[in-house]
């Protein structure tokens, strides 16, 4: 089924409040976040890989732990 203007803005505005909330973790956890991994979390629109990225971001201990590119094949 077709998704409809209104989900798709809700949506839009779901996936924005989540790369704010993970860029905002990072940043209390870890002070500076690179901009390349500022851009590449606000780049990601999809609401289940936000979620994923949230939850790495509050046990990680490093930056490095932050995976913007999983792998989408394996089980």
């Amino acid at each position: 089924m077709a998704q409809t203007t209104a989900e798709f803005l809700i949506e839009q505005g779901e996936a924005e409040g989540k790369q704010d909330a993970i860029l905002k973790l990072l940043q209390l956890r870890f002070q500076d976040v690179p901009e390349v991994l500022s851009r590449q979390i606000s780049n990601i629109h999809n609401l289940s890989h936000l979620d994923t990225l949230l939850e790495q971001a509050r046990p990680a201990q490093s930056l490095e732990e932050i995976d913007t590119y999983p792998d989408f094949n394996s089980n």
